[in-house]
């Protein structure tokens, strides 16, 4: 069995992007991994072809579901207790699953191990990074008002996840969902302060689109798991998301962006 499972869920891929996220995965220093890839049907079928690594395995789902869906497929598939996730258009850097399993091995008490992440564009240039916050404590307090955690960089123990119900299935911003819950049952986090993932940031993404519904989402989760624990500062951003549900959304994310990403 391998050490940890790394889990990519894809519909409709970039064939440049997703062949470099995969690539990456398996270029890996840390050897003892599985990549799992869980594929919904589309227009442009994964192609796996260039790749002769036995340590692929590949789902592919009947019929269209939910990003939720597809990854509690991926991590019931999983062989591994330790579960890192990748998106279909980013890139871990070499040492990433090495580096995290070692934290991970050297601090039981953590369920959810993260990373700062730089941010590049459709080109592969670098626009940015973000600082995400380190310590559990941090982190904790972050999450009341904003997603402190970038998905693609995780890896997390697969029993408290399985414990608290995996990805909400009807959600977006499943991985936000999942985090509250988390933290609810007990659950700590941390994050790695090396950069450890390129995630890519380009307008015909997933995550560029849909800017209002993500927020009115994110301010739903905030009221579910949060209500009656807000600070002062955790009302004021809730107000805030509230303004930007009046803006374009191209402008939406230039805010996003200078507020968020620390220039190079």
């Amino acid at each position: 069995m391998p050490a940890v499972s790394v889990v990519m869920a894809v519909w409709n891929p970039d064939r440049e992007y997703v062949t470099a996220a995969i690539r990456s995965i398996l270029e890996q220093t840390f050897r003892d991994l599985e990549l799992v890839i869980v594929e919904d049907p589309s227009e442009r079928p994964l192609d796996l072809a260039q790749f002769s690594d036995d340590r692929i395995r590949l789902i592919r789902r009947e019929r269209r579901g939910s990003l939720g869906s597809a990854l509690n497929e991926g991590i019931a598939a999983a062989h591994a207790e330790l579960i890192a996730r990748i998106d279909a258009d980013d890139v871990a850097l070499p040492r990433r699953i090495e580096r995290q399993y070692e934290f991970m091995q050297q601090h039981p008490e953590i369920a959810v191990y993260g990373s700062r992440i730089r941010v590049i564009d459709d080109s592969g240039a670098t626009v940015g990074r973000r600082m995400l916050r380190l310590g559990h404590e941090e982190i904790a307090a972050a999450l009341r008002r904003y997603n402190c955690i970038s998905h693609p960089s995780v890896m997390f123990r697969k029993a408290p996840v399985v414990a608290v119900g995996g990805y909400d299935r009807e959600r977006i911003a499943e991985d936000y969902d999942l985090w509250c819950r988390l933290l609810l049952a007990g659950a700590r986090f941390a994050n790695s302060d090396e950069e450890l993932v390129l995630y890519r940031f380009h307008e015909q993404a997933a995550k560029y689109r849909g800017v209002h519904e993500a927020i009115r989402v994110t301010i739903d989760i905030k009221k579910q798991y949060f209500a009656g624990r807000f600070t002062l500062g955790d009302r004021l951003r809730l107000a805030a998301e509230t303004v930007l549900l009046r803006l374009p959304p191209a402008l939406i994310i230039r805010l996003f962006r200078l507020l968020e990403y620390r220039q190079t």
